[in-house]
């Protein structure tokens, strides 16, 4: 079994790795680098940067930006996004939120809401607060009456 690279896939690395080193902008990387906090602003910034190369949200369905990258080219873009000291894109709305909406959302609730997600113009959390655990949710205690 031959695990190496193949040719169109170097090509695609160093296509990204290129991209990166033309675009990432220094003041960003250096903060990653130097392990600094990136200012809300500066999280939006590089979401912009992103979504106009068209690389916001990879692993979505083309027809909603994703890029139809198969799984080594996901790998491969992870990998030297990661060595070239990228800023993390916020997680919630693009990878846990979207997921929802594109597994379970109506045509108008992704036609609202995934492009806004995508350009960095909606931000989506999660929030937690139960009775008695507050947002400690590996305290909540459960029970059954009958």
């Amino acid at each position: 079994m031959d695990l190496s690279y193949s040719v169109q896939e170097q090509a695609f690395r160093q296509e990204v790795r290129s991209w990166f080193e033309a675009n990432l902008p220094s003041d960003l990387k250096a903060k990653v680098t130097n392990y600094q906090e990136l200012s809300k602003d500066e999280l939006i910034r590089w979401h912009k940067i992103l979504a106009a190369k068209g690389w916001v949200a990879p692993s979505w369905p083309v027809e909603w930006g994703g890029t139809g990258w198969n799984a080594v080219e996901r790998s491969i873009f992870e990998e030297e996004y990661a060595l070239a000291g990228c800023p993390m894109v916020a997680p919630f709305g693009p990878v846990m939120c979207a997921s929802v909406l594109l597994q379970f959302g109506t045509e108008e609730q992704k036609k609202r809401f995934l492009p806004r997600i995508y350009q960095g113009e909606d931000f989506w959390c999660q929030g937690y607060s139960e009775p008695g655990s507050g947002s400690d949710l590996a305290s909540l205690k459960t029970r059954a009456e009958r």
